[in-house]
């Protein structure tokens, strides 16, 4: 199919227009444009949601642009990207309501930098995500196009393993998360926090990318959020001490959530490279 031959069918023009009047009405909210400008004025926090906006667009085009389906031509491009938009402002920005995370009061009134950290990181997550899932061709083995609802399909799997990871993090503290970036303002927490929802990203990212061959292939990335899981709950529990505090001359604790945030980092990075190798391997099998 080349571009000019590229139309829409029915139901892609209604889900279309569905998605450009979400886009429409969602991303000012989210930028922080619905408000007064004093609300953006001299508050950082505010400039995390336009990153992560940026950013996750920015990958979506990316990937439109030079490794989606070869159906993916013309207005059909297009079509992904309002949809992307749609879906991240919806459940990129939106969703971590379900966990007390507001932006507009949160972020935008309060100027709290430990929410814009956690909301921002969950946004990419989501956008992350829906741009793995443009990535490669549906059948791979044979001559049929891809429909809408095979991303689509993979995206609500990809992203309700965030949401169960996002739960089982929560979970996981000793302590309400909430309070602790909400009223505290902790950013050490909202930084551990949001690590974890990158690396979970990252990884279901890779897990929903590249032609479909099976679900084996994901098997690696649960065992990878799992161990993260594991890691957390170390943490969490203090236990081993050695492994979540450094003890100074003072008595104090210093360093648990920065040891976190980059046992998760170490752990999505791990994934990746095994990912990589694991893929080589089995192309040289195949040859």
């Amino acid at each position: 199919m080349t571009g000019e031959d590229a139309v829409l069918a029915e139901d892609e023009v209604g889900i279309f227009a569905v998605a450009g009047i979400i886009a429409l009405l969602m991303t000012p909210f989210t930028l922080g444009w619905t408000y007064h400008r004093l609300y953006r004025r001299d508050n950082p926090a505010a400039a995390l949601p336009m990153i992560a906006l940026v950013v996750s667009i920015a990958w979506i085009a990316f990937v439109l642009r030079f490794y989606a389906d070869p159906s993916v031509v013309g207005v059909y491009v297009f079509f992904y990207f309002v949809l992307g938009l749609a879906i991240l402002s919806l459940a990129g920005f939106l969703a971590p309501n379900l966990y007390g995370l507001r932006l507009s009061i949160d972020v935008y009134q309060r100027r709290n930098m430990a929410a814009a950290i956690v909301i921002s990181a969950f946004a990419l997550a989501t956008g992350m995500i829906f741009g793995g899932t443009l990535w490669g061709e549906a059948d791979p083995v044979g001559d049929d196009e891809g429909g809408w609802w095979i991303p689509m399909g993979f995206f609500v799997a990809g992203w309700s393993v965030l949401l169960l990871a996002s739960a089982v993090y929560i979970r996981g503290e000793p302590s309400s998360l909430r309070v602790r970036v909400v009223q505290d303002r902790s950013v050490n927490d909202a930084r551990a926090a949001a690590s974890y929802l990158l690396g979970v990203g990252l990884i279901v990212t890779e897990a929903v990318a590249g032609d479909f061959w099976g679900w084996t292939q994901g098997l690696l990335g649960l065992l990878v959020i799992a161990s993260m899981t594991i890691t957390h709950q170390l943490c969490s529990r203090r236990l081993p001490q050695l492994l979540t505090t450094v003890e100074t001359q003072s008595g104090g604790k210093v360093g648990g959530r920065d040891f976190e945030s980059i046992a998760y980092a170490v752990f999505a990075l791990l994934f990746w490279v095994l990912q990589r190798g694991l893929n080589a391997w089995a192309d040289g099998v195949g040859r």
